[in-house]
């Protein structure tokens, strides 16, 4: 569809023909402050070195929905996929270190492939689908992640509560400055 005054074509997903920007939405704006919240926390908050913040800056913003009902729903399914990653990615480091596989190896990237292929599997066949992203990643960020100063069972124990952290950032969030549509919805659903 062509912008008529412009000559231009419409933004994708635009859902007002002939308007090429318009002002960010309440969601966000919320994604925005659940970014700053979280990299905020991570640097004034004394955490363990194995802490990292890009894990708890991608569950906030995969979180983050219109409704805290729906923000609680989504959060609870990544909870859950992301405990199953870590305990994924756990056993991943347990062979890797066992059969002494290098990260930049071809037997451990043909390995790592593998493990996704059995994880998605799985999570999808017993999870809900919604989830099997996020954990996928957790997944692999441990599994990628092992340094000489943290075990596996720290790094896996890491992974999650960032991912938890993220999580919580995001439901205070969405919280605290609610949808006014959706606060609306929420209060008459209640009643």
């Amino acid at each position: 569809m062509k912008n008529q005054r412009e000559g231009q074509p419409d933004p994708p997903g635009s859902d007002r023909p002939g308007q090429l920007w318009r002002l960010p939405g309440l969601r966000i704006i919320k994604t925005a402050l659940a970014v700053l919240v979280c990299l905020l926390f991570y640097s004034l908050v004394p955490l363990p070195k194995n802490f990292k913040v890009v894990t708890a800056l991608i569950a906030a913003i995969i979180s983050l929905r219109s409704t805290m009902r729906e923000s609680f729903t989504v959060s609870l399914t990544r909870v859950q996929s992301t405990f199953v990653g870590a305990l994924f990615g756990f056993c991943l480091l347990l062979i890797k270190e066992a059969v002494g596989l290098e990260n930049d190896s071809i037997i451990y990237a043909l390995f790592l492939s593998l493990a996704v292929l059995l994880f998605i599997w799985i999570s999808t066949s017993f999870l809900k689908e919604t989830g099997v992203g996020l954990g996928a990643i957790v997944c692999l960020a441990i599994a990628l992640g092992l340094t000489g100063e943290v075990t596996p069972l720290e790094l896996a124990t890491a992974r999650f509560l960032d991912t938890l952290i993220g999580i919580v950032i995001a439901l205070g969030i969405n919280h605290l400055l609610p949808f006014p549509a959706a606060k609306k919805e929420e209060n008459e659903r209640d009643q």
